[in-house]
């Protein structure tokens, strides 16, 4: 079992259906935040149950509750080769080579669920994987979206033999994103908050694409970047249409 803590994750997570019983700080009834998620779990036949405030301080993973705190199965993860056969046409994946920060991770997912993305791929080791602080911040999108835990290299060579393109996004890219094909089936490889892409995974890649920066600052939050290659695919496809 998972904790979801907050109430637009939680709120988000119930319209999933994957809820098994939520506790609600009694102080909180009157919110109408609060009634909405009541009523929604209500709906969906989740247990409500209604606590003090301070047991689910004590119960808390994030201590960001907001008087919420839904009990949901644990989402957990996917092989790449099922993400495969569930994926019907053209396919999408981004690789997250060393992301440890919680925050980053969960922000991803999010952008990831709203940019059509089939799976996340994040390897076994030197990163974080679905904690309650993501799936907060992932906002509903770490109950949607397969996470794959994986090497990184096997699932690189998997996806090269599916014809799969697989592009970099790394300040050394010599092309800036805008103008890299990003339709059909592609893989985005981003890089984590200290080391960016290991050399040797850059190099297995396609291409390597850039994010022009103008200022001092030479590169950009890793779930940024994300959002940012994500959103210009969507307008490429979109144009075609």
């Amino acid at each position: 079992m998972a904790q979801v803590e907050g109430r637009n994750p939680v709120y988000e997570t119930l319209k999933r259906g994957n809820v098994r019983r939520l506790l609600v700080a009694a102080e909180s009834q009157k919110d109408r935040r609060v009634q909405d998620i009541v009523k929604l779990a209500s709906k969906k036949g989740v247990e409500v149950e209604f606590v003090e405030r301070g047991q689910l301080d004590s119960i808390s993973q994030t201590r960001r509750h907001q008087g919420v705190i839904a009990i949901s199965e644990a989402p957990g993860y996917t092989s790449l080769e099922t993400v495969l056969e569930r994926t019907q046409g053209d396919v999408c994946i981004v690789f997250l080579d060393g992301v440890q920060d919680p925050q980053n991770l969960g922000s991803i997912l999010r952008t990831a669920e709203a940019t059509g993305v089939d799976a996340v791929c994040v390897p076994k080791r030197e990163s974080v994987g679905l904690t309650p602080t993501v799936l907060r911040v992932s906002m509903g999108g770490g109950a949607s979206i397969p996470v794959v835990r994986a090497s990184l290299y096997l699932a690189v060579r998997l996806l090269k033999e599916e014809g799969v393109k697989l592009v970099a996004v790394d300040p050394s890219g010599d092309v800036d994103y805008w103008n890299e094909e990003l339709t059909g089936s592609v893989a985005f490889v981003l890089g984590g908050e200290g080391q960016g892409i290991s050399p040797t995974l850059r190099g297995k890649c396609n291409s390597v694409v850039r994010i022009p920066m103008t200022g001092s600052i030479k590169s950009l939050n890793v779930g940024v970047s994300a959002a940012l290659v994500l959103y210009e695919r969507l307008r490429q496809i979109n144009k075609k249409v």
